[in-house]
C-alpha cells in the first residue's frame, strides 16, 4: 500500500538522509519509560523553551520528548493554561493552529478540524488516557465541559492518530492530563464565577488532594470532585424561518465530575465519573417553544501495570470499562425522548523492546467488546431500536494489532508503524504510517505520510444502509527553526484527502436519521506557529489557512457559489496569545483571535436553490489578569473580560442542515479563586 505513495516520498527522504550527522547520543540502550501515561513536568523545573524536557507519548508508543514527537503537536503547561484565563476545552482550542467549531442538533458543538467537521469520530479526546468520545455517535462535547483548573497539561496531535488509537482518532487527537497520582501531597480548592450581560454566566466549585505516603513508599492517592453551571450564550438565536429565541437562560451547560485514584508503584487504578447537563432552545433546524435537555453521562475506569522481565523489555496491561448514556432525554412526554446506554470493556497489551541501541520495537493487541441497549421504548420521540428489525440490544467485538519500530540514529530518525482492526459488523481496517524526522542545527524538519479511519459508531451502524469505515490519507511536512532559547518558529504544510466519508442526514418529512458513504472530501494548507518565552512572560502568535483541495464532491459539505470554502468553517484564522509579567506575583494576558468569514447554508428551496448566510470576518479579544500569593503562600485571584469588543460572535452548522448560526462566546467578566495548599512549598 505504501509503495503507490512513495514518489512523492521519495524527495523528501533523499533530504533527510543526507551525508551530514546529527550530533552523538548516549551510548548506552534506551531506557524503558518510567510510565506509560505522561505525567506533567513541575513548571519551574522547565527550561524557557517550555519543552527541551518534557517527554511526551501522545503520538508514539516511544516515548521522546516533546519536540521530538513522530506528529505535528501543539501542547500547553498547566501555567499556560491559568494564565490565559482559559474557561474550558474551547478557549484552548481557539489558540491552536487547525481548529474551529461548529453547531450540530439540538445545540450541541463541536471540532472542526483543517476545514473539515469533525465532531463525529473524527477528533478524539482522551484524559488521562481515557477515551471519551461516547460510543454511540462517536462525538465529543465541547463548552464549559472540564474543569479547567485541574488541567496540568494539554498536548495536540495535529494531525491522523488512528495507528496508535484506533478509529476515533482521523483527524486529530486532543490529550488532556489532569491532576492525578503524580505529583506531591497537596489540597486544592478553586471557585469561578461569570456574568453575562443578560444572565450568569458560569460558576464552579472545584476541590481536589493528593496524598503521597512516604511510610509506604510507592503508594499515593488522589480525588477530585467538581461542580458547575453555565450558560451557552445570551445572544439571541435566530433560525432561517425567521423566529427568534433568547439563548440566556435556555443553554446550561452543567458538568459534574468527579475522579479518584490509588497507585502502588507501577500498578494503577484511577476512575473518572462525569455528568454533563444541557439543553438547547433549537431542535434540528428550528426555534423551540422550551428548551430541549440532552444529559450526557459516563462512567470510565482503568486498571494498568507494568512490567520488566529485564532492562530492555517491558510489558504495560491495560483493562478499561465504560458506561455511559449519551443524548439522554428521559421525558417520555418529549418528541426528543432518548434514552439509551452502551458499555465498552476493552482490554489492551503493549510490549516494548529495545531491541538495539538505537531500535526500539512496539507490538500489542488491543480487543474491545461495545454492547448497546435500549433503556425505555422504542419508536417513542427519537428512540429507535436498533436496525430494522426491532432490535433491543446489540453487541459488537473488536480485534485490533498494532506494531511500530523507532530508530534513532545519526542519520535520520525513522518511525514506522501499522495497525490492523476487525470489526465483527463493518469487517477490517488496515492503516500505515512512516514518519522521517532530521535535525540540522537549529532546523529539524519533519515529513509524514499516515493513512487513518473513522469506525461507525453504535447508532452510525444502526441507522446506515452498510455503513462501512471512512478512509483518510494524510501527506505533511514540517520544518522548525529554534533562534534560540525560549524562541521558535514552525511551519507546516498538510494535504488530507478521505474516501466515502460518513454522512449524516436528516429527513423532517419522515422524522429519520440516516448515515451513508458518500463521495470524497478533502483539505490542504498550511499553519503557522511562533513561541517566544523569556523572564519576563511568553507570547504566541499562530495563522492557519485551510480550504479544499478539489477532491471535495460531498453536496452537503459545498457552499454554492464559492468553491474555495467549507460549509461552517473559516479559510483563515490567526491568534496572539501572551503573558507578561508585570511584578514577580502579577501577570496580565491577552488573546486576541481573528476568525476569516464563514457560510452557513440553509437546505434547498422548492427549486433547488440552497440559501447562504455569510459570517463577516470577526475579532474576538479577551484579556485576562492573574495574581499569585496574595496575601499568603498558595492564594491565586484571577479576573477577566472576555469578548471586550461585544462581537456578535455565531457557528455555523457544518453541513447543510438547515440549522442556522448560534451565538457563541458572549461578553463575559469572570473572576476565578484558587488556593492550593502544598506541604512542600511551606517548609524553610
Amino acid at each position: 500500500m505504501l509503495r503507490r505513495h512513495w514518489p512523492r516520498l521519495s524527495s523528501l527522504l533523499m533530504l533527510l538522509c543526507s551525508p551530514s550527522a546529527l550530533a552523538q547520543w548516549d551510548s548506552e540502550p534506551p531506557a524503558p519509560p518510567p510510565a506509560e501515561s505522561t505525567s506533567a513536568v513541575a513548571q519551574e523545573d522547565l527550561p524557557l523553551d517550555g519543552e527541551s524536557e518534557v517527554h511526551s507519548q501522545v503520538a508514539s508508543f516511544a516515548i521522546t520528548k516533546l519536540r521530538d514527537s513522530p506528529a505535528v503537536v501543539t501542547s500547553m503547561t498547566a501555567e499556560e493554561i491559568r494564565n490565559s484565563g482559559a474557561r474550558d476545552l474551547m478557549d484552548v482550542l481557539l489558540q491552536i493552529p487547525g481548529f474551529f467549531f461548529g453547531v450540530d442538533t439540538q445545540g450541541a458543538v463541536g471540532p472542526g478540524f483543517r476545514g473539515l467537521w469533525g465532531y463525529e469520530g473524527k477528533v478524539l479526546l482522551v484524559v488521562d488516557g481515557k477515551e471519551l468520545n461516547e460510543q454511540l455517535y462517536s462525538t465529543m462535547q465541547l463548552g464549559n465541559e472540564l474543569p479547567i483548573e485541574l488541567i496540568e497539561r494539554i498536548e495536540v496531535v495535529r494531525g491522523p492518530g488512528s495507528v496508535i488509537y484506533g478509529g476515533n482518532a482521523e483527524l486529530a487527537v486532543i490529550n488532556v492530563i489532569t491532576r492525578g497520582v503524580q505529583g506531591s501531597t497537596d489540597l486544592m480548592a478553586s471557585g469561578t464565577y461569570g456574568q453575562l450581560s443578560k444572565v450568569n454566566g458560569r460558576r464552579s466549585l472545584t476541590l481536589s488532594g493528593r496524598k503521597v505516603f512516604e511510610s509506604a513508599p510507592g503508594l499515593s492517592v488522589f480525588a477530585s470532585a467538581s461542580m458547575g453551571q453555565g450558560q451557552r450564550s445570551d445572544g439571541e438565536f435566530r433560525d432561517f424561518f425567521g423566529n427568534t429565541a433568547e439563548m440566556g437562560g435556555n443553554t446550561r451547560l452543567n458538568p459534574t465530575t468527579v475522579q479518584a485514584g490509588v497507585g502502588y508503584k507501577d500498578l494503577q487504578l484511577s476512575v473518572l465519573y462525569q455528568r454533563y447537563r444541557t439543553s438547547a432552545i433549537i431542535a434540528f433546524d428550528e426555534v423551540l417553544q422550551t428548551p430541549s435537555a440532552s444529559d450526557f453521562e459516563s462512567f470510565h475506569a482503568e486498571l494498568s501495570n507494568r512490567f520488566r522481565p529485564n532492562e530492555r523489555l517491558e510489558i504495560i496491561p491495560r483493562f478499561n470499562l465504560t458506561i455511559a448514556e449519551p443524548f439522554r432525554d428521559a421525558d417520555r412526554g418529549s418528541e426528543f425522548y432518548y434514552e439509551k446506554q452502551v458499555m465498552r470493556i476493552r482490554g489492551r497489551t503493549m510490549a516494548r523492546w529495545a531491541a538495539l541501541d538505537y531500535l526500539q520495537l512496539t507490538g500489542g493487541v488491543d480487543i474491545a467488546s461495545d454492547q448497546g441497549k435500549l433503556k425505555g421504548p422504542a419508536n417513542l420521540g427519537l428512540q429507535t431500536p436498533f436496525g430494522d428489525e426491532g432490535t433491543q440490544s446489540v453487541s459488537y467485538l473488536n480485534v485490533a494489532g498494532f506494531v511500530e519500530a523507532f530508530s534513532e540514529n545519526p542519520i535520520a530518525t525513522v518511525v514506522a508503524g501499522a495497525r490492523y482492526e476487525n470489526h465483527s459488523d463493518f469487517g477490517s481496517s488496515f492503516v500505515p504510517r512512516l514518519v522521517l524526522l532530521r535535525g540540522f542545527g537549529p532546523f529539524s524538519a519533519k515529513a509524514l505520510f499516515s493513512r487513518a479511519f473513522r469506525a461507525p459508531g453504535i447508532e452510525n451502524i444502526s441507522l446506515g444502509a452498510d455503513v462501512r469505515p471512512e478512509r483518510t490519507t494524510v501527506y505533511e511536512l514540517e520544518g522548525t527553526l529554534r533562534f534560540g532559547e525560549g524562541h521558535a518558529l514552525s511551519a507546516n504544510a498538510f494535504d488530507v484527502g478521505v474516501s466515502d466519508p460518513i454522512i449524516y442526514s436528516y429527513d423532517a418529512v419522515a422524522n429519520e436519521e440516516v448515515y451513508r458513504n458518500l463521495g470524497r472530501l478533502g483539505s490542504r494548507g498550511i499553519e503557522l506557529d511562533y513561541h517566544i518565552k523569556g523572564s519576563w512572560g511568553r507570547a504566541a502568535l499562530s495563522y492557519s489557512f485551510y480550504a479544499p483541495s478539489g477532491r471535495n464532491d460531498v453536496e452537503d459539505y459545498q457552499v454554492p457559489g464559492h468553491s474555495n470554502a467549507f460549509t461552517g468553517m473559516p479559510t483563515h484564522k490567526a491568534s496572539l496569545s501572551g503573558s507578561v509579567k508585570v511584578t514577580p506575583w502579577l501577570s496580565v494576558s491577552p488573546t486576541a483571535v481573528l476568525v476569516g468569514r464563514r457560510f452557513a447554508v440553509d437546505v434547498p428551496d422548492d427549486r433547488g436553490n440552497s440559501p447562504v448566510e455569510e459570517l463577516p470576518t470577526q475579532l474576538l479579544l479577551n484579556l485576562f489578569v492573574r495574581a499569585e500569593n496574595v496575601g499568603t503562600q498558595g492564594l491565586e485571584i484571577g479576573a477577566g473580560v472576555y469578548n471586550i469588543l461585544g462581537t456578535n460572535f455565531r457557528i455555523a452548522q457544518p453541513y447543510n442542515g438547515g440549522h442556522a448560526p448560534m451565538p457563541v462566546f458572549s461578553r463575559e467578566f469572570l473572576v476565578k479563586l484558587t488556593y492550593l495548599f502544598d506541604p512542600g512549598m511551606m517548609e524553610p
